[in-house]
């Protein structure tokens, strides 16, 4: 059994959504127990009987998971592809449900309100300064009022420390930074993305307000560093 995270999120009948928690699982040791990726050196079979159980458990045939990398990238899936090099995806096809894995960047869930598309981005301060919220929105023909948004569980402005030079990338977000006894800063990540998604007129945002490094129940590869990762899963229902 892959235990679930539960978040209200008012969704059209035809959208389903899962995140998951590191409670119950196969992954062993330092990846106990859910860990949905194959590239921070868990063993492989593991991660696997992962994934196949999510599939089972939620009655889904393809998920298509990304092969993250920080970047700006995005890509639009018509046919069942998966460990796309992408951080962002999105879809209409109804028989692919869409996967971002995390351990403090922030996973955002994707719809519509008419149920029409789903999506999925992997955002860290280097993917928000990138503009990979702004590629994402550019290439999908919706209407922004129309398009829902989940913000999932990501690290808070509180454990997230970063220096100036971090800082000094995002002259236009520097209220969300908050200077600490250290000398360093403090960033906001989730009211940056969500500062940006209503610069672009996307205002129907749900956010989390859990901090991975604090809930154990989350990966967070700044409190472990070697450690798994979460995935947060949209699908349409059949």
């Amino acid at each position: 059994m892959i235990k679930r995270y539960n978040i209200s999120w008012d969704l059209p009948n035809n959208i389903s959504f899962f995140i998951s928690l590191n409670e119950e699982g196969f992954s062993k040791g330092k990846y106990k127990y859910a860990n949905f990726s194959y590239n921070v050196g868990d063993d492989h079979d593991c991660v696997t009987q992962n994934i196949e159980t999510l599939k089972k458990e939620n009655k889904l045939n393809n998920i298509s998971f990304m092969n993250q990398t920080h970047s700006e990238k995005i890509k639009e899936i018509t046919i069942y592809k998966n460990m796309i090099n992408s951080d962002a995806i999105y879809t209409h096809n109804h028989d692919i449900a869409c996967a971002v894995i995390t351990a403090d960047c922030i996973p955002i869930l994707i719809t519509n309100i008419s149920g029409t598309l789903i999506g999925c981005i992997h955002a860290g301060w280097r993917g928000l300064k990138s503009g990979i919220l702004q590629n994402v929105f550019d290439n999908i023909q919706e209407d922004k009022s129309k398009i829902k948004i989940l913000i999932g569980p990501c690290i808070s402005n509180e454990r997230y420390e970063v220096g100036y030079d971090i800082v000094e990338l995002f002259p236009e977000h520097i209220k969300f930074f908050s200077k600490n006894k250290s000398g360093r800063y403090n960033m906001n990540l989730r009211q940056i993305a969500y500062n940006i998604l209503s610069q672009l007129g996307i205002t129907d945002v749900t956010i989390s307000p859990v901090c991975t490094y604090d809930d154990k129940r989350f990966y967070s590869y700044r409190r472990s560093n070697l450690t798994g990762r979460f995935v947060s899963l949209i699908w349409f229902n059949k």
